[in-house]
This record gives C-alpha cells, structure tokens and sequence, in this order.
C-alpha cells in the first residue's frame, strides 16, 4: 500500500516541478543568456561620441555561464589600447578584478589609471538585471574619498540590446562629516547592439 502512495507522491513532486519551470512568471526561471559580441551604440548612450569605423573600445566579448560571467573588452590606458578580462560571479561570493573606473584629482590624465589597481567587487541578480557593486577608497587632499560603483546590465526582450548603468554614491568622510561629489552628472549609459552568438 505504501509503495503506490510514494510513487504517486514523486511524480506528483516531479510534475510540479516541471510545471515551476515552465511557468515564465517564475523568479526561479533561468536568467537572461548574455553571451556574445556586442557593440556600443554611441548615438543612444550618453558616453563619448559617435566615431566612424567603431573603435575597439566600443567592442565587449561576453560568455556567460551561471554563475560565471566573463567580459573581454579593450581598454585606453595612458594612450594605448589594453585588452583585458574580467569575471564576475552572479552567485555573489565576490571577485577581485583590474579596475575600470578611476577618479583622478590630477589635471594630468597620464597620471591614472594604473594599470595595476584592481577592483573587489559583488554581482548578484535583481530579477533580470545583473548587479555588481563595488566599493572605491582614495585620498583627495588630506581628506579620504569612498564612493560606492554600481554597474547595473540589462537585456532588452528580444535578447537584442544590453544596457550598462554605472552610477556612483559618494559617502560621507568620517573625519569632517562632509559628501565629496566631484560634479552634479547622471549615470554613465552605454547601449550595445548584439553583433553575434
């Protein structure tokens, strides 16, 4: 008697969580697949200006493998292009990658980036948008800077355009109670165009 009451309790565990994935308004569906080539759209994003051919910075290479996510994109250091690669982990245990924003309080732009800094950072998905925050310390004068980066991704419907947002919040300085804001500007927006699978 007890057999048939255990077959039919897993098949019915099993139909359920068939029925659970298929369901598209299930949050536990698999995430967005933003793998691929993807080129930025100058004349929708708010960085930089339109250049003809496209330039290699305008280019990002995405595999993405849950939970693994890597970018490969080219760089302008001091003048020279630089390709690099960075991994993110959607699952939130955090990673350790070269820094790609940097805040200079020198008038001298050979000054920074370093090539050698790098940058802690978190990513975990906010339902559909991918969602890395890192946390950035600098001196400014004799007072220290800390300003949270939070690079938002999203993927368009039809899998066709991603979007980057970069905001940054600046925190109060610990020692005089005062919030650095360098200048009064919206988020960076950077629109890219799928190219290839």
């Amino acid at each position: 008697m007890l057999r048939p009451i255990t077959i039919c309790v897993l098949t019915l565990t099993c139909a359920l969580a068939a029925l659970a994935q298929a369901d598209p308004k299930n949050p536990g569906q698999s995430k967005p697949d933003l793998n691929g080539t993807w080129m930025l759209d100058r004349d929708r994003s708010n960085v930089g200006k339109s250049s003809n051919p496209p330039a290699k910075t305008d280019e990002l290479k995405i595999t993405h493998h849950e939970p693994e996510l890597g970018i490969r994109r080219t760089l302008l250091i001091n003048g020279q292009e630089v390709e690099r690669e960075f991994i993110y982990y959607t699952d939130g245990r955090g990673e350790t990658n070269a820094a790609t924003v940097w805040l200079s309080t020198s008038p001298n732009p050979k000054s920074t980036p370093r090539p050698t800094d790098e940058t802690k950072s978190k990513t975990r998905w906010r339902g559909n948008m991918l969602v890395t925050r890192s946390a950035i310390r600098m001196m400014v004068g004799s007072h220290v800077v800390e300003y949270e980066v939070i690079e938002e991704w999203k993927l368009s419907a039809d899998g066709k355009t991603l979007t980057q947002t970069t905001g940054f919040n600046f925190q109060q300085d610990p020692m005089s109670g005062s919030i650095y804001v360098p200048s009064n500007r919206p988020d960076d927006k950077r629109v890219y165009r799928l190219v290839s699978k």
